[in-house]
């Protein structure tokens, strides 16, 4: 009776597993466009495959970048908070967190003295307070000041400290400062693969970004030399030069225009945002959208799949999701793409900050 008893408890626990396995496979698998395609380890080699929650999310991604593959579609992705930290302690701050671009500012500011030419010359005052202005100005442009920038004098402004240096002497300061910052440290390695899938899947890759393009593509530039994709390869995104050229790079962010003499001017670069109407905007929040249309235009393409993070991104996302077979990334969303995101789970794919 006991053998009994024993074997009917055996079978009722395998019933029970092979049942939840059943369930999980079934009530789990993800699909885009009623399709399945499981990504490869080889591929996204910075992801947990063992994390089903995680695993389940990536074959949403990975499925709709093999069905929609080597068709010239566009994808957009966000920077700051989306790729890369946009929360770094600066050691010049006891530690105060700063996004990539400003904390690149305030560290170059304590160490101007170790380059052959003037950091940010425009801020070298007679009062040889340069340290003081650069700061300051950094925190104002933060909102970290008793007075609060608006939205467009803070993107037209914070390429302000590059006014009077070369793109090639800025794109040398950004390198030295990833020598300290490392972005083996900062980089979401994870978004990265997914970034450098797209790029290898035959898909026009864009990063449409509040940061200065100047500075981003140095910093992609310093990741594809110092950090590896796989253990035989190293990331190669084809996204711009270093120095940046915005005539051939795919960075579309807020930069200041170059004078005759190679030197970054103080008018504001606008020729990601020009319209018809010819109204004002900076990439950020509805400009986004600006660029997207843009980006569209000129490729005679559509943007398929937008990636990012913040209420900045909210617009341009808001606008790829609303047409047929497209798709999202929030990276650990606020402010109003993080409503966005809960509304739309089908569309917008959630990652979790455990799972970048």
């Amino acid at each position: 009776m006991r053998k009994i008893r024993k074997s009917i408890m055996l079978l009722v626990v395998l019933s029970a597993f092979i049942l939840l396995g059943a369930c999980r496979s079934v009530e789990q698998s993800p699909e885009y466009e009623g399709k399945t395609i499981a990504p490869v380890q080889s591929d996204y080699p910075h992801w947990n495959f063992n994390n089903w929650k995680t695993y389940k999310k990536l074959v949403k991604i990975n499925t709709f970048i093999e069905i929609n593959k080597d068709k010239g579609k566009i994808a957009v992705f966000d920077w700051d908070g989306t790729l890369y930290n946009e929360n770094i302690p600066v050691k010049e701050m006891k530690n105060e967190k700063f996004a990539g671009q400003p904390a690149f500012y305030i560290w170059a500011a304590y160490n101007s003295k170790m380059f052959p030419f003037k950091i940010f010359p425009m801020f070298s005052t007679k009062d040889g307070e340069f340290q003081k202005n650069v700061i300051e100005k950094d925190k104002y442009l933060e909102g970290r000041t008793n007075i609060q920038p608006d939205q467009y004098s803070k993107f037209t402004q914070t390429s302000i400290f590059t006014a009077g240096m070369t793109p090639e002497n800025m794109s040398t300061a950004v390198m030295k400062y990833l020598d300290d910052y490392s972005p083996n440290k900062y980089a979401f390695l994870p978004m990265l693969d997914i970034l450098q899938k797209f790029t290898d899947s035959g898909y026009d890759v864009w990063i449409v970004t509040g940061s200065n393009q100047y500075f981003v593509a140095a910093m992609l530039k310093y990741i594809e030399k110092n950090i590896n994709y796989t253990k035989t390869r190293k990331y190669d995104f084809k996204l711009a030069t270093v120095p940046y050229n915005p005539e051939t790079g795919h960075i579309a962010g807020n930069a200041l225009k170059v004078l005759d003499n190679n030197t970054f001017s103080v008018v504001y670069d606008n020729r990601y945002v020009k319209n018809s109407e010819n109204k004002l905007y900076i990439v950020d929040h509805e400009g986004k959208v600006i660029v997207v249309k843009n980006l569209e235009k000129k490729a005679k393409s559509k943007v398929m799949l937008v990636a990012g993070n913040s209420g900045g991104d909210y617009d341009d996302t808001k606008y790829v999701v609303s047409q047929s077979g497209t798709l999202a990334i929030s990276v650990v969303p606020s402010g109003t793409l993080k409503k966005l995101a809960a509304d739309n789970p089908d569309k917008i794919v959630t990652l979790d900050s455990d799972e970048i």
